[in-house]
């Protein structure tokens, strides 16, 4: 007598007996994941007195400065009307400020400040410390099965245009 295989549990009790596909499942435990990171990782920068959301923009910064308010948009996946408040706040923390581009003065320019890069650079190792935590259960091999797999879905959901 074959005995018939059952799918594995879920560690969300509530998706064990949830009858939809396990493409929903999947989905529901990625957003769940992804909102818990974020609370834990928004918890830590509050300590130093910012948001995730600026906490990205100065990292993104640091590695490409002086680019345009609508490269930053796109690059920090977020509006054009959310980038200009998120700018003008960090901007009135010292962190970033805006120049005009010296070939068409239509456009600024934003750039960390060096107050912004000497943030980012206190902030980094503890963000760091935390993803090594919480990634830290799996194995080097499951990471990399789970960032290939992510990014085959990725590919699969494009970013609208």
């Amino acid at each position: 007598m074959s005995q018939s295989r059952r799918p594995p549990q879920s560690s969300l009790p509530i998706l064990n007996d949830d009858p939809r596909p396990w493409e929903v499942k999947v989905a529901v435990a990625l957003l769940d994941f992804q909102g818990r990171l974020e609370r834990r990782m928004a918890s830590r920068l509050a300590e130093h007195g910012i948001t995730l959301a600026q906490f990205d923009m100065l990292l993104t910064l640091c590695h490409g400065d002086g680019v345009t308010q609508q490269d930053l948009a796109e690059r920090l996946l977020v509006t054009k009307a959310n980038i200009v408040g998120l700018i003008d706040r960090a901007g009135a923390a010292g962190l970033v400020e805006r120049r005009p581009d010296p070939e068409d003065r239509r456009v600024n320019r934003i750039h960390v400040t060096p107050a912004g890069r000497k943030l980012a650079g206190k902030v980094r190792p503890g963000q760091d410390e935390l993803i090594r935590e919480i990634f830290g259960h799996l194995s080097e091999a499951e990471l990399r099965q789970l960032h290939a797999l992510l990014g085959r879905l990725i590919a699969a959901c494009p970013r609208d245009e």
